[in-house]
Formats: C-alpha cells, sequence, structure tokens
C-alpha cells in the first residue's frame, strides 16, 4: 500500500479519540443535570470538569493500546471478523477504565469517576465508534475500487484456482488483474500492492516470485500446496473463509517496526548523550595525530539495495586510503589482500596488522568506538541498533542471490553475526547468522543483541 493510504488510515485512530473525549464530554455535562429523571432530583455529583478530561484522554490511550493488539488497526488488509473483535475489545476497555476509575483515585483523580460516566460513555462510544467505522470502511472500499493499487492474481488450470478467484475478488476491495504462471516473467510485479497465487505451482516459481518482491512493499500470497521456500516466514491468512499463506521474509509487524524504530530513536539519542563526550575525546585524538577528516563518510548499501551515508570515525591514515585519493593507495590495498596479512578472504577481506591504521586506532578499533558515530544515522532512521551489517558496492557485487537478502532490511551497528563471531567469521558464515536473524527476529532478540554486544565490546572480542 502507498504511503499515501497509510497516512489515511493512521487518520482513523485520531477520530476515535476524537469521539471518545466528545463521548466523555456529553455525559459529564447530562450528569450535572439534576432532573435527569422525571420527578426525581438528584444531587450533583462531585466531579470535576479537568479529571474527566483527564480520565478520558487516559481512557483512549488504553484504547487505542487494546485496539492495535487485537489487530483492529490493520493498515494494508481487511479485518477478520470485525464485529466479535470490536465487541471484545470494548469488553476490554470498559473493564481497564473501571479498575482505572476505581484504583487510581488517591493517586491521579481527587474526586470520583461517575459511575454514570463510565456506564453511558462506553455505550455512547461503542455506537459512535462502531458506526463511524462502517461508514468509513465503505467509503475506503469504494476508494480502493478506483485506486492505482492493485492485485495481481496468478493462476493454474486447476478447479481450486477458480475458487480461490473468486473468494479473493469478494475479499479484497482493489481492482484485480489476472495472470497465468508463464506470463509474469515480463510482469513487474513491484507495480501491485499484492500478489497472489491461486493454485499448484512448482517450488522453484514460488521462490522466484517471492526473490522479485523482497525488496518492496508488494504483499505475496499463496493459496495451494505449502511449500518450504529457502529463508521466507510463513503467517496463515484467512481470505473469506480460504487459509492462504503469507510469505515473509521476517516475523515483525507494523507493530513491531513502528515500536522498533521508536526504540532505535530512544536508545539512540540516549546513546548520543552519554557518548558524546568519548566521541569529542577522540575527536580531539584524532585531530592531534593525523589531518582532517575526523569522520569518515561513505556510501554504503542498505535496505533494499539503496545507497545511504555511512559514518564512522577515521582510523586509517589519509595518505594511505583510497578513499582521500592517494594514487599509491589502491597498489597498497591490493597488496595487503594478496599477502600473508589477509586473514579473511573472498568478499570481505580482513587485514591483520593493517599498516594504514592510524596509532590510536589500534586500541579503539578494539572496543568498537569506531562506530559511534552511526548512532547519528540510526536517529535519522538510514541505519538500526540492530539488524545486518551494511557493506561497500564493489564488495556487494560480488554477493550471490541468497545473500542479497540481507538488503530486506536496515543495516545496523550491532548483530547476530557479531555477538557470535565478530571478525573471525569468513563471510558465508557472516551471511548465514544474519539471514537466520531475519526469519527469526524480535523486540526481545534485539535487546538481547544489545546486552550481549556490551559484554563483547568490554571483553575486547
Amino acid at each position: 500500500m502507498t504511503s499515501y493510504n497509510i497516512k489515511i488510515r493512521l487518520i482513523r485512530p485520531l477520530i476515535h479519540f476524537l469521539i471518545i473525549i466528545a463521548v466523555f464530554y456529553t455525559t459529564y455535562r447530562i450528569r450535572l443535570v439534576t432532573d435527569l429523571i422525571p420527578f426525581v432530583q438528584l444531587t450533583i455529583p462531585a466531579i470535576n470538569y479537568y479529571e474527566i478530561m483527564i480520565f478520558s484522554i487516559i481512557s483512549w490511550i488504553w484504547f487505542l493500546f487494546i485496539w492495535i493488539f487485537q489487530n483492529l488497526y490493520e493498515l494494508h488488509k481487511p479485518v477478520q471478523k470485525y464485529f466479535q473483535t470490536f465487541s471484545k475489545v470494548r469488553l476490554y476497555w470498559f473493564i481497564a477504565i473501571t479498575f482505572i476509575s476505581y484504583f487510581w483515585r488517591w493517586f491521579i483523580f481527587s474526586y470520583w469517576i461517575s459511575r454514570f460516566i463510565i456506564v453511558i460513555t462506553w455505550w455512547l462510544s461503542f455506537l459512535g465508534i462502531f458506526l463511524f467505522d462502517q461508514i468509513w470502511n465503505y467509503l475506503e472500499s469504494q476508494r480502493h475500487k478506483k485506486s492505482w493499487n492493485k492485485i495481481l492474481i496468478i493462476w493454474s488450470d486447476t478447479m481450486d484456482s477458480y475458487i480461490a478467484i473468486e473468494n479473493i475478488k469478494k475479499w479484497f476491495s482493489f481492482p484485480s488483474e489476472f495472470a497465468k504462471e508463464d506470463e509474469i516473467d515480463d510482469i513487474d510485479l513491484s507495480n501491485y500492492f499484492i500478489v497472489v497465487a491461486a493454485g499448484t505451482f512448482p517450488k522453484s516459481r514460488l521462490q522466484a516470485i517471492f526473490e522479485r518482491i523482497r525488496f518492496v512493499n508488494t504483499r505475496f500470497y499463496h493459496i495451494g500446496e505449502w511449500f518450504f521456500l529457502e529463508d521466507v516466514v510463513y503467517a496463515p491468512e484467512n481470505i473469506n473463509s480460504i487459509i492462504a499463506l503469507e510469505y515473509k521474509h521476517s516475523k515483525l509487524d507494523w507493530r513491531s517496526l513502528v515500536f522498533k524504530r521508536a526504540l532505535d530513536v530512544f536508545f539512540s539519542t540516549i546513546f548520543i548523550i552519554i557518548f558524546s563526550p568519548i566521541m569529542l575525546i577522540i575527536a580531539i585524538l584524532i585531530r592531534l595525530e593525523s589531518k582532517w577528516p575526523i569522520i569518515y563518510q561513505s556510501k554504503r548499501v542498505g535496505q533494499r539495495g539503496q545507497l545511504f551515508t555511512f559514518l564512522k570515525f577515521r582510523s586509517m591514515y589519509t595518505h594511505m586510503s583510497v578513499w582521500y585519493w592517494w594514487k599509491d593507495a589502491e597498489d597498497l590495498y591490493q597488496k595487503l589482500i594478496n599477502s600473508d596479512q589477509n586473514i579473511r578472504e573472498w568478499v570481505l577481506p580482513k587485514i591483520k596488522n593493517d599498516p594504514r591504521i592510524t596509532r590510536i586506532w589500534r586500541f579503539i578499533r578494539k572496543t568498537s568506538l569506531d562506530e559511534l558515530p552511526q548512532l547519528f544515522c540510526v536517529l535519522i532512521g538510514t541505519m538500526s541498533l540492530v539488524w545486518p551489517r551494511p557493506h561497500l558496492q564493489n564488495e556487494v557485487n560480488n554477493y550471490e542471490t541468497r545473500q542479497k537478502r540481507l538488503f530486506s532490511i536496515k543495516p545496523w551497528i550491532t548483530g547476530y553475526a557479531q555477538v557470535f563471531g565478530r571478525d573471525s567469521l569468513d563471510f558465508e558464515q557472516e551471511a548465514k547468522l544474519d539471514l537466520y536473524y531475519i526469519q527469526h527476529r524480535s523486540i526481545f532478540l534485539d535487546i538481547y543483541i544489545l546486552l550481549a554486544t556490551f559484554g563483547v565490546v568490554f571483553k575486547g572480542k
């Protein structure tokens, strides 16, 4: 789905927020009416307007939290069993706000939160949000029918294929196009929002389709025989009562990715503040020992094979580095690669006792302090704290097709291969570990790698 459509769907939580706030305000005003019940004069309750509004915002935050984790804020597909899930969310929400109103009184609220306000707000917001969502879903389906987002259905000549196609057309509101297996080689699959393979296909064909959409936002579903493709995560999906398999390169869904990005921003900011004195000292030492520049910049290959600016403290003498246009630097580099000092051959050479390294960096490189400027790359979003390492374009040119799967996610400062081997691994071993991480990554695994990285660094490995 295009970023425009995602932004449109992100408006929905904001509308829900406005509905909840409006309902709380309305029920508050109603509760102040003393003759609400005919012939019965009610007393004005001890409630406070500002506390009710604070309570309404807290209630919406809980509503948002529960709604997200029940998959009712899907950004790319219809919601499964909307009414049943919606009713369950409302029950969870009612329990949560009742608990907060009772147990948080002496911590946040000085006055009671009226039971009348809680009950009536629950019912009115239930009706308001439900009616709004029905109108929203209808308007969205009409917009999808006229949108540029399309679905490509690749079909085989079997009865199962025809049945699946009819269910797909009923389930998705996007325009659909059709192609047979032997017609897709000349079709640009990245132009489609969803690709569905319906029927029986050779495993090699499904693998080839997935490799073509691995680095783009196209989603790939298969309805048919279950194949175990390479470096693929399988997620079952109910499409109008038919079970399809969504092939993905990672277990992380959009919620986990948003949370991961928030962690990247938070921790990179904290680390920049903590390590800023050390970075200043390193910059001064570099300048005292050799010439400018202090920061080494190069273009590295990142997510989807796109180039980005990679930052690092300069560790080489400028007169011996290829990056600073020393005319004999390339000859020196090739000589070192072909010598016994190269302890890691093939794609990523590793030079032992590299003469190009400055004296101060023989210590600093052991502790990985030269990597600290990459925290700024994490902050702006071109890198992540944990994910595969970025490599140079000339190194990437030697990658095999399987190894290029590393570009399906952002590059990182530290990662699985760094913790379990670091420079002792050859490139093939490093790629295997990184591909394993891509398939099994999770927030908890990222936290474990971050903690393990400190142990590796402190031990000087």
